[in-house]
């Protein structure tokens, strides 16, 4: 664990003055949390074990669709263990605190725990309204399971009884669903970053509930505009493009993990 590791899980269980909360739960002198953070002296394995536990006391971080594990990782920094499953996956592998599991969620069935939070990111090929020009040549199959796997999406957040949040470009789940509850670019919080970046523009939409709580915004000038659209052809260009924001990723932990 490091410095920063531990003020992250730390401001989890005990908000803005952890240290002091931490020096007391332990019976530690305060300067010996203030040496620990500062990355002076090393954190006693016990210590980061019990740390550990602690957080994940507070649930499992599910992650859907998820082929980066880019929305999860300031939580696993944090200690949380954390969930993510895309049919890309080959098989289950374990690195940190994510576990990146391969499989088809419209026959994979989410492990009876408590959850701390639950993203979803279904996949957009065949209802992104960037590509509606295309949808009859690819016909009704491909909406057809669009459709299902977001449906599995939504009611394993609802399963979940966590915080949830389904997101998706601008896509015709409008239509077939409802109209999102958020929209962003990622631009509208590459401040959270250090230094910041996220400097472009890509629409995106949120479905979102059970009291998710929509992050504040940090804005950076979208100096890059829409690159996503200028990319270049490539066998990974779809993975790119749907990459989550690391921006936005840290600015939900933020407004989240503390109330989970």
């Amino acid at each position: 664990m490091t410095a920063v590791q531990l003020a992250r899980a730390c401001s989890v269980l005990f908000g803005q003055h952890w240290k002091t909360a931490l020096a007391s739960r332990l019976g530690m002198p305060l300067m010996t949390i203030h040496r620990w953070s500062s990355g002076k002296h090393k954190i006693p394995t016990p210590v980061q074990q019990l740390i550990t536990r602690w957080v994940r006391s507070k649930g499992t971080v599910l992650s859907l669709c998820d082929r980066t594990g880019n929305m999860v990782r300031p939580w696993a920094d944090a200690g949380f263990e954390c969930l993510c499953v895309d049919l890309q996956h080959k098989g289950s592998r374990q690195l940190g605190n994510i576990t990146y599991i391969g499989a088809d969620l419209l026959s994979w069935l989410p492990p009876p725990e408590r959850y701390a939070i639950v993203f979803a990111f279904p996949e957009c090929t065949n209802v992104a309204v960037s590509g509606a020009r295309w949808f009859r040549k690819k016909g009704i199959g491909g909406l057809s399971r669009a459709i299902d796997l977001l449906e599995t999406c939504r009611r394993i957040c609802e399963w979940s009884k966590a915080p949830w949040m389904i997101e998706n470009p601008v896509s015709v789940y409008s239509s077939y669903w409802r109209k999102p509850d958020h929209a962003f670019d990622p631009c509208e919080y590459g401040g959270w970053l250090d230094p910041p970046g996220d400097a472009y523009t890509k629409k995106t939409c949120l479905w979102t509930g059970n009291n998710f709580i929509m992050p504040e915004r940090k804005p950076v000038e979208p100096a890059e505009g829409s690159k996503m659209h200028r990319m270049p052809p490539s066998k990974d260009r779809a993975n790119r493009r749907s990459a989550t924001p690391r921006g936005f990723a840290v600015a939900v932990f933020e407004a989240n993990a503390q109330v989970v």
